[in-house]
């Protein structure tokens, strides 16, 4: 993520507080009349069975936007899913005739679920559509294939256990402080099952969150003996393994560690007795082809190795799959998808040791090195093993040519790796050139590396933990460094009125030298709205797109693609079209105060009630020369019940943080010459823009012109003047002298 910092002024933080409703961050009825979005808090159950019609809850909660009042419509990121919302029983509540735009309370909503027998099992993101908020925050719902109930209290004791089946997965909620969920099943002498839940991985994207859950098992047998624990996993949420030496009943205990609640706190418990895959090698295949993998893991039966297809249309990056079993699916399980040629360096993997096994990692401790000191990394490609002695780093050998500009890049605990991997490169006399720890979270890169000379070089991942073992997996792959370009877009989500107009902001990544133009292209809008044109010529990173709503557009959402089309050239030199889609950004209130921006899977789009309030410029077009200035009048034309604050902007900041600009470079608010604060009840503002007298040159460049409401303490939305075409020319030549 890349997220451009400024210095705040004490002119923008009074802005920022000034626009803030009183006491926003503690009272969110006090925000009810402002423009806000459906902010969703958790999803009940947390999953549903493929192959079924379900009915879920949806909870909102958020400060500023917890109303689900009037919800129409659900988006699911991916085939297979289809969802309707169910409407009160009773219907929803009257509006207030003598305050028609004050909605009522609608905290919850049903939505029923029917996913298809085939659909692709994990987490699916989607988004509800509500008349005023147009597009909600990102829920997300668990698409899997065994049997579900759903948690009944009370279940706080081990002497009142809610009895389950084996294999089920419960779905529950630590619902308050010291809220402790037991269940009692039956297990067979020698039998092996697998326990694990997923909770605080559900709650990364929840808009406005404040504490995290952090879920701990802890297994007893009938007369209340511990016989083993786990905590932090799969980050914070846990996964256990046991052995039973004897048949009979047994008490497996859900928790958060610190015995905390929150409603929000939705989990999804599995206690299976199927395939369950800790590591699998290659962890990285190719799109289209058929891949033998080694697998490490619980319940895997005589089977070593699996067979998988990988789709064709598998999207690049990491990607979640079942694995193929002769007793049956597997978990979920990551691998990374990518183009580059892959090998396997393979230390023997160990089987799960006889009796008991309490820990979720298989050991390897004590083992010998089964591998040559050294192994080949053949360039370009990728390299697939994992760290089989405790504290000992792998070594790759590879030959660059002088000159030459490598990446190297490890994908590890983005597949659920236990490794926090370092990286070091060598040359042929062992002294190291280059090193990287933590580029991608815990994940390590070496970037742009140049060949000092024609020579052989080794390179070296290892654990800074000292950590050992098949779940100590890792891929190393070694790719050219060639001009490219990604792209993101942010938000994730938009809603504006017929007749009004919005915003989102692409930022283009330019990589390794591109420096060419990307045309913007916008395709999935709802009916009636439109996105004006945008090119990022050479030297622009950032731009904006305006949407507008016909007058006569109906209420609606879609999902939307933004995509980016700019010419690369391959390894001969020869021009390649190609297409990047970019990555919807969603925002998440940091608790303290801040937005953090996370990748979304799915952007939309909806047409909603009339809006708070409509933005008008007094011009279409400016032409700043060169060290000069340009005043642009701004009119607003508020809702009749609207009367908050508004600040004028052209860019996306936030609590001192400058997230998106589309203004050129050498552009920029001259704030002490503009009105940015529109005060309750005013209508006039004005932005005066100021080009430095290196300001790049640019002809009809569009610009928004936003009026931005507060939502909470953090997070604002905002509304649009039609696009602003901006030129920067070279400053007026002097008038002659006179005679």
């Amino acid at each position: 993520m890349t997220v451009r910092r400024c210095v705040p002024t004490l002119y923008r933080a009074l802005l920022a507080l000034a626009a803030l409703p009183l006491f926003a961050c503690c009272a969110p009825q006090q925000a009810r009349a402002q423009s806000s979005f459906p902010m969703l808090g958790s999803t009940f159950p947390a999953g549903v069975q493929r192959g079924k019609t379900s009915v879920v809850t949806v909870r909102g909660d958020g400060n500023g936007g917890a109303n689900l009042y009037g919800a129409y419509k659900a988006l699911f990121a991916g085939g297979g899913v289809k969802a309707e919302i169910v409407p009160p029983a009773k219907g929803w509540p009257a509006k207030d005739p003598k305050k028609p735009w004050d909605l009522p309370d609608a905290r919850e909503i049903e939505m029923r679920v029917t996913v298809d027998a085939n659909a692709s099992l994990g987490v699916r993101e989607y988004r509800l559509a509500a008349p005023r908020g147009g597009v909600s925050t990102v829920g997300q719902l668990i698409i899997g294939d065994e049997p579900e109930i759903n948690e009944k209290e009370p279940n706080n004791d081990l002497d009142k256990p809610q009895s389950v089946p084996i294999p089920i997965v419960v779905n529950g909620k630590l619902q308050s402080g010291e809220d402790i969920d037991v269940f009692a099943f039956k297990a067979l002498a020698g039998q092996e099952l697998v326990f694990t839940v997923q909770c605080a991985r559900l709650q990364d994207k929840v808009h406005d969150l404040q504490e995290h859950a952090d879920p701990m098992l802890v297994l007893y047998d009938a007369t209340g003996g511990e016989l083993a624990r786990n905590d932090d996993h799969y980050r914070a949420d846990s996964l256990l393994h046991y052995r039973f030496e004897k048949a009979g009943e047994y008490r497996l205990q859900l928790r958060d560690v610190s015995y905390k609640g929150n409603p929000n706190w939705v989990y999804r418990l599995t206690m299976t007795n199927r395939p369950y895959v800790l590591a699998a090698l290659p962890c990285a295949v190719r799109p289209g082809q058929s891949v033998t993998l080694q697998v490490a893991g619980y319940n895997l039966g005589a089977a070593k190795t699996v067979t998988l297809s990988v789709p064709a249309d598998a999207p690049p990056g990491v990607w979640h799959t079942p694995l193929p079993f002769p007793n049956g699916l597997s978990n979920v399980i990551p691998l990374l998808v990518t183009d580059a040629p892959q090998t396997v360096v393979t230390p023997p993997l160990p089987v799960a040791p006889a009796g008991k096994t309490v820990t979720a990692a298989l050991s390897n401790a004590g083992a010998k090195a089964p591998r040559a000191p050294v192994a080949t990394l053949a360039l370009p490609g990728g390299v697939n093993s994992y760290l089989a002695v405790e504290g000992q780093g792998d070594r790759y050998q590879f030959h660059a040519r002088k000159g030459e500009v490598w990446n190297f890049e490890v994908t590890a605990r983005r597949l659920d790796s236990d490794i926090d991997s370092e990286l070091k490169l060598r040359d042929a006399k062992n002294a190291v050139l280059v090193t990287n720890d933590d580029f991608f979270g815990k994940d390590s890169r070496i970037e742009g590396w140049q060949a000092p000379a024609d020579s052989d070089y080794t390179i070296e991942v290892r654990d800074l933990a000292a950590h050992a073992g098949p779940t100590c997996c890792y891929n190393l792959t070694a790719t050219p460094r060639r001009p490219d370009f990604t792209l993101k877009c942010d938000p994730d989500r938009a809603f504006l009125a017929p007749g009004n107009r919005t915003a989102l902001f692409v930022q283009l990544d330019r990589h390794y030298g591109f420096a060419g133009p990307v045309a913007i292209a916008v395709s999935g809008l709802p009916p009636g709205v439109t996105a004006s044109a945008l090119t990022l010529p050479p030297g622009i990173a950032q731009g904006a797109l305006i949407l507008t709503a016909a007058p006569d557009a109906k209420m609606d959402m879609s999902e939307v693609q933004i995509t980016g089309t700019g010419i690369l050239l391959d390894d001969k030199s020869k021009a390649l079209t190609v297409t990047r889609v970019a990555r919807p950004q969603t925002d998440v209130y940091i608790p303290g105060g801040g937005r953090g921006v996370l990748d979304s899977d799915i952007l939309a789009v909806a047409v909603s009630e009339p809006n708070d309030l409509e933005v008008a410029a007094s011009v279409s077009a400016v032409t700043l020369p060169q060290g000069g200035t340009a005043k642009i009048e701004v009119t607003l034309k508020r809702r009749p019940d609207f009367t908050k604050a508004v600040t004028l902007d052209m860019r996306l900041f936030e609590q001192g943080q400058l997230f998106d600009s589309p203004l050129p470079p050498g552009v920029s608010i001259d704030e002490g010459q503009s009105k940015l604060l529109i005060g309750e009840n005013e209508t006039k503002g004005y932005i005066t823009l100021r080009a430095a007298g290196d300001a790049k040159l640019i002809a009809d460049w569009p610009l928004p012109v936003l009026g931005t409401v507060s939502v909470n303490f953090v997070m604002k939305t905002w509304f649009a003047a039609p696009p602003l075409m901006l030129t920067v020319t070279l400053p007026a030549p002097p008038a002659p002298a006179k005679k």
